[in-house]
């Protein structure tokens, strides 16, 4: 530990501690990194609404993400674009903000982990300028449709560089590796496939047993976006119909009071149930409580970039559990892969309404059975996913682009 490079992370997740998705998995990778060796630079509203964690010990800098603000009428449709090119050129153009403490910091490895093309150009900018190795970590396929432009470069152009001048990349799946690889036709010199790493040191293990409920009950707990949404909404749908068949049975969404009001209209007609947003430290005990852990990623074409890319962070947690997984998604989904690649969890690769109420009819029928999922998913956790296990190799893989660096600090 004492002797891991100085590390720069360049990023739109700020390593906060109520952190979630690529946040969470970030801030739970470097947790314990020394505290001395490792900085944050984010844009100035991120770090504002989710500030670095004080456990992490990590210091932040901060630059400005935008400067125009969009329109926010009929209008904005037609300006916004503009508006989008003209802010990422002013950043493009402008000096590198707070770069005199960058400088003193004198980072030796970058990591650049971008969520939208503000950080993706950042994380450029500051690769430029330091003349140190640095690695790309991409979380999903997001970089697939997006022809985001403006006059002096665009993300097409951006992503080719940083993964052909990356000294290794980190990411995600398997599958997301791949996809880059053909697509930009670049061999990457080193690589690691890197997931969400869960702290085992405060939980026990699970007895495995049925959850001693009267109601069978599917669990979702995290965010709602439209790459999920169809999928829970297929399941939500079934369940409801076996409710009304007269099966006790419910799904019950653990997730922000955005996600809910965004589609309260179909919660309410499907009855689903409101479990409300559970912190991170309550939600192992509160996963517990229930017989099946939905994942769901789209069935829908135009998110099959990201349905086939990204291994959601939920599914290592669910795997700490001791219930079993159940993952609603097409066959090429990463999360329904990882699943079936690992023995440690059901899948359902249908949005056929009627399929999936048999579906769930026979895991109603199976739960002693299905227990030997979530007892495998907990091995699988303890020997591949658990923290210290998946932060040392990180860190000895970050030690490593250090040590084999050929090029030397030019400030």
């Amino acid at each position: 530990m004492n002797d891991l490079p100085r590390l720069l992370i360049v990023s739109e997740a700020t390593l906060s501690e109520d952190s979630r998705g690529a946040n969470r998995t970030l801030a739970n990778l470097f947790e314990n990194y020394p505290r001395d060796r490792l900085m944050v630079y984010a844009p100035a509203e991120q770090l504002k609404n989710e500030p670095t964690s004080t456990r992490l010990a990590s210091r932040s800098n901060s630059f400005k993400g935008s400067f125009l603000p969009p329109v926010r009428n009929r209008l904005g449709k037609f300006i916004n674009p503009l508006i989008t090119a003209i802010n990422l050129q002013l950043l493009d153009w402008l000096p590198i903000e707070n770069r005199e403490s960058l400088e003193d910091f004198r980072p030796e490895v970058i990591l650049i982990c971008p969520i939208t093309t503000r950080c993706l150009l950042m994380g450029y900018k500051v690769a430029m300028y330091f003349d140190c190795p640095f690695a790309i970590y991409f979380m999903d396929d997001w970089i697939a449709t997006d022809r985001t432009s403006w006059l002096s470069s665009g993300v097409q152009k951006l992503s080719d560089w940083l993964l052909a001048e990356s000294t290794g990349w980190l990411m995600i799946s398997e599958q997301l590796q791949d996809s880059l690889s053909k697509r930009y036709q670049i061999v990457p010199q080193q690589s690691e496939i890197v997931h969400n790493p869960v702290d085992l040191s405060d939980k026990q293990t699970p007895d495995f047993e049925i959850s001693q409920a009267t109601t069978f009950k599917v669990l979702y707990a995290g965010s709602i976006f439209a790459m999920h949404y169809d999928a829970i909404a297929v399941i939500a749908e079934a369940i409801y119909h076996l409710r009304q068949e007269g099966k006790d049975i419910e799904l019950v969404l653990h997730t922000s009071e955005k996600f809910w009001q965004q589609y309260q209209d179909s919660w309410h007609k499907w009855q689903v149930t409101k479990g409300g947003f559970i912190p991170y430290e309550q939600l192992n005990q509160c996963l517990q409580q229930g017989n099946l852990l939905l994942v769901a990623s789209s069935f829908l074409p135009e998110h099959k970039y990201m349905t086939n890319s990204s291994v959601q962070t939920k599914i290592t947690d669910y795997m700490a559990s001791g219930t079993p997984i159940f993952a609603s998604g097409p066959n090429y989904s990463a999360c329904n892969n990882f699943i079936k690649k690992h023995d440690c969890g059901l899948v359902c690769e249908t949005n056929k309404v009627s399929e999936v109420k048999k579906y769930l009819l026979e895991q109603i029928s199976n739960q002693q059975l299905n227990q030997k999922y979530a007892a495998t998913a907990f091995k699988v956790l303890e020997e591949k996913f658990e923290k210290q296990r998946v932060s040392q190799r990180l860190y000895e893989f970050i030690k490593s682009l250090s040590n084999n660096a050929k090029k030397q600090y030019n400030y």
